[in-house]
């Protein structure tokens, strides 16, 4: 489901999934909304594809689901 929210004072648009315990973001978003990544080489597994490595990891940011 999309969701229109608010992230560090910025409006965007986000793909929601209420069953997951963690949230993903491209780097170049993370660039653009100047969030700080903290360099991490931890890997991901999703459904049907092999594990991905990860850039890094941005902690502690409020993200506020809009109406």
């Amino acid at each position: 489901m999309f969701v229109d929210i608010n992230i560090v004072g910025q409006k965007r648009s986000a793909l929601i999934d209420t069953g997951v315990s963690d949230l993903f973001i491209l780097k170049k978003a993370a660039n653009k909304l100047g969030l700080s990544i903290k360099k991490s080489n931890k890997k991901i597994k999703t459904v049907n594809f092999e594990d991905s490595p990860t850039v890094g990891v941005v902690r502690n940011v409020e993200l506020q689901i809009t109406k």
